[in-house]
């Protein structure tokens, strides 16, 4: 069974419904919000602003200052906008999430399932991963993943319980290994991030234009359990679609290191966040090492 969190309090539980209430009556208009909003927190958080910035020039080293604050305010507006859909879409039906989405690529995880073995899916910061995780539920997917704390535990808690809401089995990280495994052997999918983990064992691959910790925990449980690897993600497009698109297994091969499976899933990663660099959210410090100097 999945971790018991604290029970949010009555009144962050009224909050949040109040949120989901607030984002399904403004519909399209929730983005007009989200983006106010974003470009407060882009103008107060110069840290966060200059990571950015920093980041989108590292991954595209020919723009220029000016196109990578450019870049960088439509990373901020697009995370803004991510953030309004995880209000607006929780709690919705099964039938409402499909006729908002389409996945691509559902054949791999069908056969992995025929086969009993479960799948990893492996996502990273790009797009709306929370979409795509409902997107895969309502198409009769079960889902398994872990929840890295998000600040203070009663907000934890609160996205904890509201991802719950929406039939995904949530775990913490601590002792989750366990759980994963016991998820697979069900014959469920395990969806995890593998870029900025929060918990557990990494290794630095190229990505994005330099070196980046990845998570190795997909790479171990796809040797561990032979469930295939499957990188996705979720792409958020104009008129309230959001494409999902679930990549051919990445090959595992007996007595490959982990940094050398999770470099195969890097690379496919990657390609969204190079295709629309928008939907990518560098707002740490991505890379292990400096750029080289120009």
């Amino acid at each position: 069974m999945a971790d018991t969190p604290r029970a949010p309090s009555a009144l962050l539980r009224g909050g949040m419904n109040a949120a989901v209430g607030l984002a399904r009556v403004l519909g399209p208009a929730r983005y007009g919000v989200a983006d106010a909003i974003a470009m407060s927190v882009y103008a107060l958080d110069p840290e966060r602003r200059r990571h950015a910035q920093q980041n989108h020039r590292r991954l595209a080293p020919h723009i220029d200052d000016r196109e990578a604050r450019r870049r960088a305010r439509r990373s901020f507006r697009e995370y803004g906008r991510t953030t309004a859909d995880f209000f607006w879409a929780n709690g919705m039906d099964d039938a409402q999430v499909r006729r908002r989405s389409v996945v691509r690529g559902m054949e791999h995880v069908l056969e992995a399932r025929l086969q009993g073995r479960g799948g990893v899916l492996t996502m990273s910061h790009y797009g709306n991963w929370d979409m795509g995780a409902l997107a895969a539920v309502a198409r009769e997917v079960p889902v398994t993943t872990v929840m890295a704390p998000l600040g203070p535990r009663p907000f934890t808690d609160l996205v904890m319980w509201a991802r719950r809401r929406n039939q995904l089995e949530v775990h913490s990280p601590q002792n989750s290994a366990r759980a994963l495994l016991r998820a697979l052997r069900q014959n469920r999918c395990v969806g995890l991030m593998s870029d900025i983990p929060g918990a557990g064992p990494t290794v630095d691959v190229e990505y994005c234009g330099g070196p980046v910790p990845f998570s190795t925990v997909p790479a171990w449980l796809a040797q561990r359990t032979g469930a295939p690897l499957l990188p996705a993600d979720c792409t958020r497009h104009r008129g309230g679609l959001f494409e999902v698109v679930i990549h051919p297994p990445v090959e595992v091969a007996a007595g490959d290191d982990e940094r050398a499976v999770m470099q195969r899933v890097a690379r496919v990663l990657e390609r969204a966040v190079r295709e629309r660099p928008a939907q990518w959210y560098p707002f740490g410090e991505v890379y292990t090492e400096a750029p080289p100097e120009r």
